[in-house]
């Protein structure tokens, strides 16, 4: 089971799960967060929740963001901590 997909929502950092996806975007448009290594790991929890996007290692922050804003557009209404409990809910199930 990937670590990603399981990482605890507590672990979000600055991240706030009752964001929405189109929040968090329009919130990681602030330059300053493009290479903030502290979002890599929450990003990466994020968005393998929402894609199912399975990476060999880690992608860099700016790899997440753009794979984000790019599924923001079919789920920017989609609340963070929905689409982390449903991927949690699948990998108990797979």
């Amino acid at each position: 089971m990937s670590t990603l997909k399981t990482t605890s929502a507590t672990d979000l950092g600055p991240i706030r799960l009752d964001w929405t996806i189109g929040q968090l975007v329009d919130w990681l448009s602030d330059d300053s967060r493009t290479h903030d290594p502290v979002l890599q790991h929450p990003l990466a929890a994020i968005e393998a929740a929402l894609t199912g996007e399975d990476w060999s290692r880690t992608p860099s922050t700016v790899a997440l963001i753009r794979s984000l804003t790019l599924a923001a557009q079919q789920s920017r209404s989609s609340v963070i901590a929905d689409i982390l409990r449903a991927s949690q809910k699948l990998s108990l199930v797979a």
